[in-house]
């Protein structure tokens, strides 16, 4: 039976109340994921739901927390999660005031109301549409999320608005700290291993960033482990089926097997990554099957046991699923045909149709984001597992097995064709305390016949500086860390390491601050893409205001633009625009990178080469066909910089929206050939111009989307350039 021990639990307490504590001390250093502001007012809702039993919390009208609403659209390119929502009905262009100051309506919201209800807390977003509209991730964190809320800021406030949310995930990641050294130590007997592993985990510096500012994947991969945890001790510790020999007082079978389903069960109501459980644990227990310990908790051949863990497992799913339809309104009406259609999101999120796969990429960011020192004693357990066939001895069960398990199988479920892993390693981070784990194994093979305290000391303080150095210097940037493998943040920057999906919400805290302090008054912010929900108008002085429709592009009217890094280069002249006219004012650099950059859109930051603009007039648009299909093309006498395209008159049933009715591909004098879809144009008044941010061409082909083509018609139009 297992019995817990003051000794045994005192190394993981004291790693993770530390991790807690820092944790909560720099909760205000860091910012927001895009996603987060629809997961903090979902939560609220449902939240809501459950303690009222209503659908609106009726505190009045005001603008949306993050400017859209359900129907809305304001992201020009690289829409965020909330664009993405596709409830029977259009998505539109965002409607907003001239200058929306949604944090200053807020505040005087609250004034009137005289108490303290979070700035997430909004109709627009309330029960009403969850309870209809909601699916993808389950809610549990969300949820959570908002009670923390609801408690350490509305009702005691002594956490922020923002802060008290993220305490959730901070509290969760600090038990996965606790669960990791413990874990360890049951598997090896070891005091330092256990220390190296909590550690290896707590300062893992994806992990601790993360764990700031991540509702999901953190939360997701301690859960998991806690089911491994259990499970292998479940195991560890014989069947323990009946009743009697639980009443012991200690911690029984059925009392294991308990744990267990209760962390898959908030794995499950987290993120689904738990499905792959079984093709971790199974091929463990093919490995164990002739162990006595294995004997004990199953016997082979025994109908009577085979029913025992059977009916086990039949109360443990539907327990389980029992749990995720309530705490999930949005299932009650539907659970079975809800569920379905959640299995086809995670099925398309997780998955791809094309053959095309670029298999080593997320194992190999996961190598160069691990501290080396992780790396080193990872190998030097693997080693030791291989040769000991199995691993530690203390532990028995072969548990090296079951940790290299859990590391194959999770990198197999992203390394795979036709799988698709976004958002870079926080995607399988349940992967990162497994390598914890490995990383402690390889600290007791390190010293396991050492006896010399000063030795052993040593090693612990040489691991806890190693890992302490990249958490310091990059305060609070810590999910950009890369290692000495790829030459750091600078090397995978020039190895093309770093997409857009890259987790760089959390850096728009840090130009908010900038803004606070540099930007004049009644400064405006041009919202561009999905990214920029990231930048909370809590972060922001009240006069300062959000809004897509602020860029003004060739008109400088003074706006401010967040640009974070992306390698990528779309053709959105919205995209491209502020990267090629303007100098920046401002940029945050980590380890030699600009992680963002802040432009103004003024003339006194356009750069010097782009100052000077000539218009040809009246070029003849030529229409090509080819049986049904057809296009228009213009020949340029040289190549130009394309800025602009305008036509004197338009078809007057093309639309004029965000998105036109046709596209553009510009070729170069070298014969390269780019499309652009997404097309910035304006109505002047009987006047349609298109913009571009410069494109090099000789030749210009505009393609109609459908009838409404705005160019079907015309006969000639202007282009506007820069010489080359």
């Amino acid at each position: 039976m297992v019995k817990v021990k003051i000794r045994q639990i005192f190394i993981p307490l004291v790693i993770a109340i530390a991790f807690l504590i820092v944790g909560v001390l720099t909760l205000s250093h860091y910012g927001i994921n895009w996603d987060a502001p629809i997961h903090m007012m979902r939560g609220q809702a449902f939240l809501h739901y459950f303690l009222t039993g209503k659908t609106s919390y009726d505190l009045g009208k005001r603008t949306s927390p993050m400017l859209v609403g359900p129907k809305d659209y304001a992201s020009r390119y690289y829409l965020g999660d909330t664009e993405y929502i596709a409830p029977p009905f259009p998505k539109q262009p965002v409607s907003l005031p001239e200058r929306p100051l949604i944090k200053a309506e807020f505040e005087d919201q609250l004034a009137k109301l005289g108490k303290r209800v979070s700035f997430y807390q909004y109709d627009g977003w309330g029960g009403e549409f969850w309870l209809n509209f909601d699916g993808g991730h389950p809610p549990l964190i969300d949820i959570l999320a908002a009670l923390s809320n609801r408690f350490f800021y509305g009702w005691l406030g002594v956490l922020g608005d923002i802060e008290s949310y993220q305490l959730i995930y901070i509290l969760i990641s600090a038990l996965g700290v606790f669960l990791a050294a413990l874990f360890t130590y049951e598997i090896s007997g070891s005091y330092l291993a256990s220390l190296a592993a909590g550690l290896s985990l707590a300062f893992h510096p994806f992990y601790f960033a993360e764990s700031h500012i991540n509702m999901k994947d953190p939360s997701q991969a301690v859960f998991f482990m806690g089911a491994i945890w259990a499970f292998y001790l479940w195991v560890k510790e014989g069947r323990s089926f009946d009743y009697a020999q639980d009443r012991s007082g200690r911690w029984g079978g059925l009392g294991r097997f308990g744990v267990f389903i209760i962390f898959v069960a908030l794995a499950l109501a987290t993120k689904w990554n738990i499905v792959f459980l079984p093709f971790i644990l199974i091929p463990w227990l093919f490995l164990i099957r002739k162990t006595e310990e294995f004997k004990a908790w199953f016997k082979l051949g025994s109908l009577r046991e085979a029913r025992r863990l059977g009916v086990l497992g039949l109360v443990g799913g539907v327990g389980v699923i029992a749990f995720i339809i309530l705490i999930w309104p949005y299932l009650w009406d539907d659970p079975l045909g809800k569920l379905k259609g959640i299995l086809g999101f995670y099925s398309d999120v997780g998955s791809r149709s094309s053959s095309f796969n670029l298999a080593w990429y997320v194992p190999t960011l996961l190598l160069f984001q691990t501290p080396e020192i992780i790396l080193i004693l990872g190998v030097v357990g693997m080693i030791g597992v291989i040769r000991e066939r199995g691993g530690p001895p203390v532990g028995g069960l072969k548990s090296g097995y079951l940790i290299l398990s859990w590391i194959v199988v999770t990198l197999l479920r992203v390394s795979t064709p036709k799988t698709w892993g976004y958002g870079e390693i926080r995607q399988v981070m349940e992967i990162i305390p497994a390598m914890a784990l490995l990383a402690g194994v390889g600290g007791f093979y390190l010293v396991r016949k050492t006896r010399n305290n000063i030795i052993i000391i040593t090693i612990i303080t040489v691991i806890t500086i190693i890992l302490l150095v990249p958490i310091i210097r990059l305060h609070p940037n810590q999910n950009y860390y890369f290692n000495s493998l790829i030459e750091g943040l600078k090397g995978a920057y020039n190895r093309n390491m770093i997409s857009w999906g890259s987790s760089n919400d959390n850096i728009y805290k840090q130009a908010a601050m900038w803004l606070n302090k540099n930007a004049p008054t009644d400064a405006n912010i041009a919202h561009l893409q999905g990214p920029d929900f990231s930048l909370s108008p809590l972060f922001l002085r009240r006069d300062i205001s959000i809004s897509p429709h602020h860029f003004s592009g060739y008109e400088q009217k003074g706006e401010y633009i967040l640009v974070p890094l992306n390698p990528e280069n779309p053709p959105i002249f919205a995209k491209r625009y502020p990267e090629k006219f303007l100098s920046p004012v401002h940029e945050i650099i980590v380890d030699g990178v600009s992680l963002l950059t802040i432009y103004k859109n003024d003339k006194q930051f356009l750069k010097p080469e782009f100052n000077k603009e000539k218009t040809d007039y009246g070029l003849i648009l030529n229409e090509l066909r080819s049986g049904e299909l057809y296009y228009w093309k213009v020949n340029l006498e040289k190549q130009v910089l394309v800025t602009r395209i305008t036509l004197d008159y338009a078809n007057p049933e093309c639309l004029i929206g965000e998105e036109g009715n046709e596209r553009v591909l510009f070729v170069d004098q070298s014969g390269h050939r780019e499309l652009h879809s997404n097309l910035e144009k304006k109505d002047l008044g009987g006047v349609l111009e298109y913009e571009f941010a410069a494109e090099p061409a000789m030749v210009i082909q505009i393609h109609p989307k459908n009838e409404n083509s705005c160019f079907k018609g015309v006969k000639t139009i202007n282009i506007s350039f820069l010489l080359k």
